[in-house]
C-alpha cells in the first residue's frame, strides 16, 4: 500500500496515483492551482483512491462547485476501505454541510489517530473559520501542535488561528515561518496580511500583498480575496484610487473566472467605503446584485448570507431581503447555521444607513453588539459591522456612546484613522 508525504498508509495500490496525490496535495496545501486537476488524474489512474475523490471534493469546495464536491464526497465514501479514509470524508463532509457539532467530534476523534493528516484538519480548521468558532479553531492548533515538528503547512494554518485569537506576535512568527520556508505559500501570506492589518501596518500589509502578487499566481480564490485585503489596506491608509482600481481589476465579480466569495468582499469594501462618508464614487452594488438574489433563495453560510442582506438593502430590493430572512428562519429551524436575528438586525441597519438614518442604524446593531461572531468569516471580514455600528453612533452625534468602542478598538491594535477619529469626539 501506498504512502503520503508524511507516511500514512493511503487507500490505492497504484504507485502513480499516490504520486499524483501527493504533488496535489502539496498545491491545495500551499493554494497554488493545479490540485484539483491533479487529483482528477489520481483518480482517473485508480478509481477507487478514496483520499483522491476526497482531495478532489475539498479543491472543488475552493471552486465553488457544490455539485462537484457531493460527487466526489459520494464516491469518497463508496470506496473509502480505511479508518482513515472514512474519517477524511466525514470532515470534508461536514465542511460541505458547515455542521460544526459534527466536525468537532470527529475531529478530535480523526486527528488524535492521524494527527499528520493535512486535508482533515484543513477541512476543520475551515468549518470553525466560517463559523466564527475562532476559540475552537485556536485549541485545536494549539492542541496538534506539539506532534507537527517544523511542517510548514501546519505553521501557516497555526498562524491563522492565532490572530483570530489576537496573539499578533505569535501569529506574525509562524507565518514569516512558514512562507521562509515556501515564498509560494498563498495561506501564509493571507496570515500576514490579517496580522498586518490587525497591527495597524497597512503599508507593511500592502508591500506584502503587491510583492507576493507580483511573483505568484495563487488559486483564483485568492487572486480576488488576497486583493480585497489589499484594498483594505489602501482604503485604510487614504488611497481611493487605489482601492477603485482594484474594485475594477480584482474585486468585481466579473474580475475573475470564480464567484466564490465575491459577495462578502464586494459587499465588504463597498459598504465601508459608504460608512466612512469617503465619497467619490458611485458605488457599483448592482455588480452584486445576482450574487445576492441567488444567496436569497438558500442563506445558508452567515457571513455570505449577511453580506447578501446588506447588498440587497443596498439596491432598495425589500421583496427580496424579505425573502433571503424568510429562508433563513427555515433554514435555521431546521438545525443550519443561520442566525436569524443578527440578519435581521444588519438588515435594518443596512437599509438605514442608506436613508441616513443613523439613530436606527446604531440602534439596531447595539441590540447584537457582541454576537457579530456568529456571522462568521475572519475577524477583518466581519470587521464592518463593527464599522457600521460605530460609524451609526458617529453620524447620529452620539459620540459618548462611540468613544468607548473607539477606545476599546485601540486597546486591541493601534489605527491612525480611529486615533483622528477618537481625537475629534474627546
Amino acid at each position: 500500500m501506498e504512502t503520503d508525504r508524511r507516511g500514512l498508509a493511503l487507500s490505492t495500490t497504484s504507485p502513480s496515483a499516490a504520486v499524483q496525490y501527493r504533488d496535489s496535495a502539496e498545491l491545495f496545501l500551499l493554494g497554488r492551482p493545479g490540485a484539483q486537476d491533479g487529483f482528477a488524474s489520481a483518480v482517473q489512474a485508480d478509481p477507487d483512491f478514496a483520499e483522491a475523490h476526497v482531495g478532489l471534493a475539498f479543491s472543488a469546495i475552493y471552486e465553488g462547485d457544490n455539485e462537484a464536491t457531493k460527487r466526489a464526497l459520494s464516491r469518497a465514501q463508496a470506496c473509502a476501505s480505511t479508518e482513515r479514509a472514512r474519517g477524511q470524508v466525514a470532515l470534508v463532509r461536514g465542511l460541505s454541510e458547515l455542521n460544526a457539532r459534527s466536525t468537532r467530534r470527529d475531529a478530535m476523534t480523526h486527528l488524535a489517530a492521524y494527527p499528520s493528516d493535512d486535508l482533515a484538519r484543513e477541512a476543520a480548521g475551515l468549518v470553525f473559520l466560517l463559523l466564527g468558532m475562532s476559540a475552537t479553531s485556536a485549541d485545536l492548533y494549539d492542541w496538534l501542535a506539539p506532534t507537527q515538528g517544523d511542517d510548514w503547512s501546519f505553521t501557516g494554518s497555526w498562524s491563522f488561528s492565532c490572530h483570530e485569537m489576537g496573539r499578533l506576535d505569535e501569529a506574525r512568527r509562524l507565518g514569516e515561518l512558514a512562507l521562509a520556508d515556501h515564498p509560494d505559500h498563498a495561506f501564509a501570506v493571507h496570515s500576514l496580511t490579517h496580522v498586518a492589518y490587525e497591527s495597524g501596518r497597512h503599508i507593511e500589509g500592502a508591500s506584502l500583498l503587491t510583492a507576493f502578487l507580483a511573483d505568484n499566481e495563487p488559486i483564483l480564490f485568492h487572486q480576488r480575496h488576497l486583493r480585497w485585503h489589499l484594498a483594505l489596506h489602501l482604503l485604510t491608509a487614504g488611497d481611493q484610487a487605489g482601492v477603485r482600481a482594484l474594485w475594477s481589476s480584482a474585486v468585481a465579480p466579473d474580475a475573475t473566472a470564480i464567484r466564490l466569495g465575491a459577495v462578502e468582499d464586494g459587499a465588504g469594501l463597498l459598504w465601508r467605503w459608504h460608512l466612512y462618508n469617503t465619497g467619490g464614487w458611485e458605488l457599483p452594488w448592482g455588480e452584486l446584485g445576482d450574487l445576492a438574489r441567488d444567496i436569497a433563495q438558500l442563506p445558508v453560510a452567515p457571513l455570505p448570507s449577511a453580506c447578501a442582506v446588506v447588498v440587497l438593502a443596498a439596491l432598495d430590493e425589500h421583496d427580496t431581503l424579505d425573502t433571503l430572512l424568510a429562508n433563513a428562519e427555515s433554514i435555521e429551524a431546521a438545525g443550519l447555521p443561520a442566525p436569524t436575528s443578527i440578519l435581521r438586525a444588519v438588515a435594518t441597519a443596512a437599509t438605514a444607513s442608506f436613508s441616513g438614518d443613523w439613530n436606527r442604524v446604531a440602534d439596531a446593531l447595539l441590540r447584537v453588539r457582541g454576537q457579530f461572531w456568529r456571522i462568521g468569516g475572519s475577524r477583518a471580514q466581519r470587521e464592518v459591522f463593527d464599522e457600521a455600528l460605530l460609524f451609526g453612533l458617529v453620524w447620529a452625534g452620539r459620540g459618548d456612546e462611540a468613544v468607548p468602542l473607539l477606545q476599546e478598538r485601540l486597546g486591541r491594535r493601534p489605527s491612525d484613522r480611529e486615533s483622528r477619529l477618537l481625537a475629534t469626539l474627546t
